[in-house]
């Protein structure tokens, strides 16, 4: 999702004189900024949401998807190269590489 610019700012009479409504200008100004805010803080609650996993705040680093070795056999085939799974039965990361094999990254 992309969000949209603000309106230019601009010189405009914003309401009418005779009865102090907003002008059809000051209208269309509004809700464009208005819509361009409510994209962003729709962007900003996803971002926050999912900094949320398990029911636990993630601030301090990454944590990746927690899969089963069978879990992780079933979501391979449609699995984009790089996809990262922490793979609960052997406790490792779990990658699937350039040429679509699942690796298990362990420490030196």
């Amino acid at each position: 999702m992309t969000i949209p610019t603000l309106p230019s700012f601009y010189d405009m009479q914003y309401t009418v004189p005779a009865n102090g409504r907003m002008t059809a200008d000051s209208y269309l100004y509004n809700d464009q900024t208005f819509q361009a805010l409510n994209l962003a803080v729709i962007l900003l609650n996803g971002l926050v949401n999912s900094a949320i996993i398990n029911n636990t705040i993630v601030n301090n680093g990454v944590q990746f998807p927690q899969k089963t070795t069978v879990e992780i056999t079933a979501l391979e085939p449609n699995a984009a190269n790089g996809t990262v799974w922490f793979n609960t039965n052997l406790a490792k990361l779990q990658v699937k590489t350039a040429s679509g094999v699942i690796e298990t990254i362990t420490s030196v």
